[in-house]
């Protein structure tokens, strides 16, 4: 139903924009890599989305794209941590078609929408959210990759690199989140799921 609903949302804002859905991240990150985009619209809730993995997987992708979230999770810690990745913006599933479509002409004009209410501490400094918006595409997976429970080896492996790679990445993950192991990394990254899931 939302779907649809931003469907015809998208079409009222702008009508010579051209809307691609996807219905895992895998699809989103395939359609992102394909050229450029106007506005992405997110859901948290993708079946092959570890939380916020994926906003940061896409932002990695496209990071002069503007991202908005659309989800029903709209706690006020679930938009902060959308703003500390970056996010240009935050829709709520529970949005009317008005709401929406006034948010999406915001967004395609470069500006930025998220609830007044959610924006009060949005300025409280780096969080973890921001530190894993810092990872490169590669760190990204391999961070997923360890949370999953694969060992070097294995990842190397499915991710077509060698281990002293996996291992360098491992250690740059580990610097730029502040964490000393594997352990520490995977919990910072579960940090990101977001409220309510």
């Amino acid at each position: 139903m939302c779907s649809a609903a931003l469907g015809m949302a998208v079409n009222v804002a702008d009508t010579a924009i051209i809307a691609e859905t996807a219905a895992t991240l895998q699809e989103a990150e395939d359609i992102a890599r394909r050229g450029p985009l106007a506005l992405i619209l997110l859901d948290l809730l993708l079946p092959d989305v570890e939380g916020f993995a994926g906003l940061a997987l896409i932002r990695a992708i496209r990071p002069d794209t503007p991202i908005a979230i659309v989800s029903s999770l709209d706690h006020d810690d679930t938009i902060r941590k959308a703003i500390g990745l970056g996010a240009r913006g935050f829709i709520s599933k529970a949005s009317s078609i008005d709401q929406m479509v006034a948010a999406l002409r915001v967004l395609l004009a470069g500006g930025q929408w998220f609830p007044d209410r959610a924006l009060a501490n949005a300025d409280a400094g780096p969080d973890i959210s921001t530190r894993i918006g810092e990872l490169s595409i590669a760190q990204l997976r391999v961070l997923r990759a360890i949370a999953d429970g694969g060992q070097n080896k294995h990842i190397a492996h499915a991710l077509n690199l060698s281990e002293p790679t996996i291992k360098s990445h491992l250690n740059a993950i580990f610097r730029k989140l502040g964490v000393s192991n594997r352990t520490q990394a995977v919990l910072a990254l579960r940090e990101l799921e977001p409220i309510g899931r």
